[in-house]
């Protein structure tokens, strides 16, 4: 084999063509990996940027492993891709995402402008061989999985909409650069093309590629960036290697593992001033500064270096795992911060306890340092900042905090830096008043705001967080019944329906709570809650039952409420220039939920508010603005009829269809929640499925049916069954009693659907009968039988090959018993047969 460093424009040009062999998967880059390449690319853009003219340096992207293709034409160079084809097909798709977005800016100009002419320039370099035809045409030909979907893209007509795949990869990076100039889309193009680093690796043409391949790809686990490290280091000891192990290493080794140890080498380099320094590539870095102590000291040299970063180590298990600090102020600052659920902050917080140990920092100043950090992260959560470049100003921030000056000034000053965007107070207020929250950041970092919102109130009797099985739960429902439609119909502007005032609401801080209690809760009247949350043990839901009554008014005041008490939990940044108030609310993140939606699908205005925090009226007026939103011809009025002919031209033309009275098919519309997960908000589709099941029972049954219904839930759960939701184009829930997980047999069994809208429960003998054991008829006719014994259900023997129902109300009274020993007696008969098969 023979191995070339090279950049990816020099790896295509030519007449090639690179082929994606049959043995190879299907691409399978999802958003973690195209988020990793999208921040690969956008920091050695600012690399480019900062350097001076012609000194820049690229990054390395990894290998890619080639053998020689047969070829039929004498000036066709065609290549086999064994391994590297995710990264290939990835650039690709960057690239032609750059091309659509110049064709975009140039659409409406003269052909000849500077977009059309590097639009076309780009397609001809990297994407086609120009001169060739059908799929020499392609310089990258993917697997016959992708080839269909790959082509239309390069050809620049994808209409399927996917947000997965291939087309999902070429709308993430469309997404990426919704709002790029064309000096922007350049930059990426440069990065692309030349400023990243490849090694090719060309096998001869004699090597059998499937052994290469297979080798590449074997499952034998390779070393690890800790293991190489180690390699080299005692490479480095060849006279007291053995002592050293012994006395410093090994120790070091057990008490942080090898997760903390790599993590550990890679936080050095940063606090040593390499803030670029990736955890991936921690082993060269640690090579080359530890290769010139040796050059320059020795063996004596080396071991003091890893005599510090040992003590470096024991005061990273303290960031990692604060159960190891002993001051009690120290220790909650730090618990806080790892309950905030990600690890970005853990490079200052080492830097800071490394001041303390030597001095230069009280504890006093630490914990006050800690808590800036803790703001800063939380109020842009509030404020739904994006975080893209988050990770650079945090690892840009040890170097912030000098010796000489206090470390809370030095931590507060920096993270007030106007392009650092830490909302202020006015910010903030705002955020919470009309912000979603509810679809915010992650899961955790939901519930840590909650929970340090309760704690604020210093109850007498303080919950156990830390046992106590608390979600979110909404007081104003998620389901607008027709009870909470009359309660806001006096509430609406006069430019919102009740409907839109109730989607701008929902998910605001001031409508949630915690509670352990919310299948209970679910969709009652505000009375009902009332009662509920009287009785809890957290001080926020005693004071939502001292409230008269639960709507607008109530939730408004509240959000003022919380808003006090968050200003006073997490500290704000020092004052601003004036304009600096931090993230505007409503156009940034409408151009990213805008920028979201793929081709062949729309949305709505209140979908969009309801994203964003704002009314329906107020999204539809910025689009009528032509504030240069992408997509804005995809967000419709909640009919689904657009506001102009050139609107419904553009949607048909991506393949959306239109019902006789003009409205875009439902089956293309995203809901706020689809949105939500589009733009990277966490939402939870089981969670939010299960509520609204839960809503709808109370909406549609009588409180006996309702909690009878719920009765059979926890009854099969317990059971060990588990419990799966539908939601059908009209928006009605069911739920189905699975007998386990797909993942332990993607051959599912279940026996009964509750449908809450109808009022009933459905037995499915139609799928049992081909589904084993019940394709025995027998069986089947014992479950109708053994459901038959239960008052009001009468199923006839000749429903056994069809999909009979029963009423809701016949699970109300004493059935239960029956009802449990008839699903028990179920799930016998499936496992024995799924153990069987086994």
């Amino acid at each position: 084999m023979k191995a070339y460093e090279t950049a990816f424009q020099k790896m295509v040009e030519g007449t090639k063509q690179f082929q994606i062999p049959l043995y190879q998967r299907p691409y399978s880059w999802g958003k973690d990996e195209l988020s990793r390449l999208w921040e690969d690319l956008l920091e050695q853009i600012e690399n480019d940027r900062a350097a001076p003219a012609g000194s820049a340096t690229t990054h390395f992207l990894g290998s890619v492993v080639m053998a020689p293709g047969a070829s039929a034409a004498s000036d066709m160079t065609r290549w086999l891709v064994i391994d590297g084809q995710q990264r290939l097909t990835s650039l690709t798709l960057a690239l032609a995402a750059v091309r659509d977005r110049l064709r975009d800016l140039g659409d409406g100009g003269d052909e000849e402008s500077d977009a059309h002419q590097n639009a076309d320039r780009i397609h001809d370099t990297y994407l086609v061989n120009r001169y060739k035809k059908r799929d020499d045409k392609f310089r990258l030909l993917p697997t016959q999985v992708d080839r269909a979907v790959f082509k239309a893209v390069v050809d620049g007509r994808p209409k399927n909409g996917d947000t997965d795949g291939v087309e999902g990869a070429h709308h993430f990076f469309l997404q990426k650069m919704a709002t790029y100039s064309e000096d922007e889309l350049l930059e990426v193009e440069a990065a692309v093309g030349r400023r990243l680093s490849l090694v090719e690796i060309q096998a001869d043409s004699g090597d059998n590629v499937f052994r290469i391949f297979e080798s590449l790809n074997d499952t034998g686990k390779g070393l690890s960036q800790s293991d190489l490290l180690r390699n080299y280091v005692f490479m480095l000891l060849p006279e007291t290697g053995e002592e050293v192990y012994d006395e410093v290493w090994s120790p070091m080794q057990d008490e942080l593992g090898p997760e903390h140890l790599e993590t550990l080498a890679w936080l050095d380099l940063v606090l040593r001033g390499d803030e670029r320094a990736k955890q991936s590539e921690v082993y060269y870095g640690q090579q080359k500064r530890l290769k010139e102590v040796a050059e320059r000291g020795g063996e004596a040299a080396v071991r003091t270096e890893l005599e510090q970063l040992w003590r470096l180590g024991q005061l990273l298990l303290r960031v990692v795992e604060p159960a190891h600090e002993d001051d009690p102020e120290l220790r909650a600052a730090l618990a806080r911060l790892v309950a905030w659920g990600n690890t970005i902050y853990r490079a200052l917080a080492l830097r800071l306890l490394q001041l303390r140990d030597q001095d230069h920092a009280s504890t006093e100043e630490v914990v006050r340092a800690l808590s800036y950090v803790e703001s800063y992260l939380v109020r842009r959560l509030f404020a739904g900042i994006q975080s893209q470049g988050l990770n650079r100003i945090m690892m840009s921030s040890p170097a912030a905090v000098q010796t000489g000056v206090p470390v809370d000034e030095s931590v507060h000053r920096y993270l007030s830096l106007p392009r650092h965007r830490w909302p202020s107070d006015r910010a903030l207020r705002s955020a919470i008043a009309t912000r979603n929250f509810y679809w915010t950041g992650r899961a955790p970092q939901r519930t840590f705001v909650l929970r340090r919102l309760e704690e604020s109130y210093c109850g007498d009797e303080p919950v156990d967080f830390r046992k106590a099985k608390l979600s979110i739960e909404h007081v104003m429902p998620q389901s607008l019944t027709p009870h909470w439609g009359e309660v806001l119909a006096g509430q609406a502007d006069d430019d919102e329906t009740p409907a839109e005032l109730h989607a701008r609401l929902l998910h605001t801080l001031g409508n949630l709570t915690l509670t352990s209690q919310n299948s209970r809760l679910s969709n009652h009247l505000f009375e009902r809650k009332q009662q509920i949350l009287d009785r809890s043990a957290l001080e926020m839901n005693r004071e939502i039952a001292d409230a008269d009554s639960w709507g607008r008014p109530e939730i408004e005041r509240r959000s003022e409420r919380l808003a006090d008490r968050a200003i006073a939990l997490w500290p704000a940044p020092l004052p601003a220039e004036e304009g600096e108030e931090g993230p505007e609310l409503i156009g940034e993140p409408t151009r990213a939920a805008l920028a979201a939606i793929p081709s062949g699908g729309w949305t709505s205005y209140r979908d969009v508010g309801q994203l964003v925090g704002a009314k329906a009226a107020t999204i539809a007026s910025l689009l009528r603005q032509g504030a240069g939103l992408p997509n804005a011809h995809r967000v419709l009025a909640t009919d689904g009829v657009p506001a102009t002919a050139e609107a419904e031209q553009a949607l048909a033309a991506e393949g959306v269809a239109f019902t006789g009275t003009g409205a875009a098919a439902p089956d293309r519309r995203l809901s706020a929640a689809t949105l939500a997960t589009l733009t990277g908000m966490e939402v939870n589709e089981r969670v939010e499925q299960e509520q609204m099941f839960l809503d709808q029972l109370a909406a549609h049954l009588s409180a006996d049916e309702a909690q009878a219904v719920t009765g059979l839930m926890e009854t099969w759960e317990r059971l060990g069954g588990v419990l799966d939701y539908r939601t059908s184009s009209n928006q009605a829930v069911s739920c189905r009693l699975f007998a386990w997980e797909r993942s332990t047999s993607p051959d599912i069994r279940w026996p009964l659907v509750t449908y809450p809208q109808y009022g009933n429960i459905e037995v499915v003998f139609q799928y049992l009968r081909t589904r084993p054991p019940f394709d025995d008829a027998d069986l089947r006719l014992e479950l109708l039988k053994r459901l038959n014994q239960v008052p009001g259900i009468e199923l006839p023997e000749a429903a056994l090959e069809r999909r009979p129902s029963f009423p809701v109300s016949a699970l109300t009274g004493e059935s239960q018993e029956i009802v449990r020993e008839t699903l028990e007696w179920f799930l016998g008969h499936c496992r024995e047969w799924l153990a069987e098969r086994r």
